[in-house]
């Protein structure tokens, strides 16, 4: 029984050491693998870097530029607005001097105190002849054109 008990323990004090075996060579795969992290962690920073500072130059290169482009695009868009707004009061006063002379060029409106309420107005008086005038002119120059094309 002695000799059972022996082997048992020698057994067991050979598993023990293999056991630390195993936990030094995990422990040295470890360091190792931390070691190899390190190296590529500063090869990566060592690439990154240059870029990284590129990045700021052209950041700082960049946002006078961004100031100015957007400092301009204000100013346009506020050109824009004040133009737009002109335009439209310009519009709005045409359409109202448009009305004014529609409406006494009109027949029934009377410019002219006393005028008799029967009277053609300015618009039936000269401009329908000016109209038809321009009708026949047109009708007699392709009339011309048409003997031009027979003759």
């Amino acid at each position: 029984m002695t000799t059972f008990l022996w082997t048992v323990v020698i057994l067991m004090a050979a598993a023990l050491l293999a056991e630390i075996f195993a936990f030094v060579a995990m422990a040295l795969v470890a360091m190792r693998a931390a070691r190899r992290a390190v190296d590529v962690i500063d090869e990566l920073k060592q690439k990154v870097e240059p870029l990284i500072c590129l990045a700021q130059e052209l950041q700082e290169s960049l946002q006078p530029r961004v100031e100015t482009i957007t400092r301009e695009g204000q100013e346009i868009a506020a050109l824009v607005v004040s133009r737009s707004q002109s335009i439209q009061a310009t519009l709005d006063d045409s359409r109202r001097r448009f009305e004014r002379i529609r409406l006494r060029l009109m027949e029934g409106v009377q410019t002219v105190q006393g005028q008799k309420p029967g009277r053609r107005g300015i618009y039936r008086g000269v401009v329908e002849p000016i109209h038809t005038a321009s009708h026949v002119m047109r009708g007699i120059k392709i009339a011309l054109w048409i003997l031009r094309r027979v003759a």
